[in-house]
């Protein structure tokens, strides 16, 4: 890990500004289309890079010109009884709890926000329609975080869809430790993603 200064995230800071765009993408393919439309945007926009991603490999799309729009979520794996809405690293720990929840029968949509502001809020609540089931999983602490709102969107837009309360999967609601077995137990982890989601499956 990257100890206790940047493991830390501060991407609800900059989210909660009217004004800001807020883009945090997870691979490299939208991490390159969306940095592209952050310099052609007209408004100020902060990109948000987790530094552990680096080290992994990624397909790039060999074009010209490759754009990913500010705004939208992408469906990263298709699913049907249950949603995992998350962004940056949180999309490498949703995808391995979707892999072992299909394993036990829970086929999870993992849905990649990539913009935390503005939010994609028609991807969260058309995914939710089809699933009537919601997990967050943000690496972040869970006061006033991405998470609590994407909670709201679904209670004020889609709560005739709910079949189960939503859930939130975020870091330990304490100071990040040094310690790196501390820091581990403080992180969101696919087990934790993967208990919720049979939570709301009632399984």
């Amino acid at each position: 890990r990257v100890a206790a200064q940047h493991s830390q995230n501060y991407a609800p800071w900059y989210a909660s500004v009217p004004g800001l765009v807020v883009i945090a993408p997870y691979d490299s393919s939208d991490a390159k289309g969306l940095l592209k439309s952050a310099i052609r945007s007209e408004d100020p926009v902060v990109f948000l890079e987790n530094e552990l991603v680096y080290g992994r490999s990624f397909d790039l799309p060999e074009l010209d010109d490759h754009l990913v729009p500010i705004g939208k979520a992408r469906i990263v794996r298709e699913g049907s009884d249950v949603t995992i809405v998350t962004y940056s690293i949180g999309v490498g720990v949703s995808l391995e709890a979707a892999a072992r929840l299909a394993e036990e029968g829970i086929d999870a949509e993992v849905i990649d926000l990539r913009t935390l502001r503005p939010l994609d809020r028609e991807a969260i609540l058309e995914s939710l329609a089809k699933t009537n089931r919601l997990v967050i999983a943000e690496e972040g602490w869970p006061m006033c975080s991405i998470a609590s709102e994407v909670v709201a969107v679904c209670m004020e837009d889609g709560f005739d869809h709910l079949d189960a309360p939503v859930l939130r999967v975020c870091n330990e609601d304490v100071p990040l430790p040094y310690a790196a077995n501390l820091e581990k137990e403080a992180l969101i982890d696919a087990d934790k993603v993967v208990s919720a989601a049979k939570k709301v499956c009632y399984r």
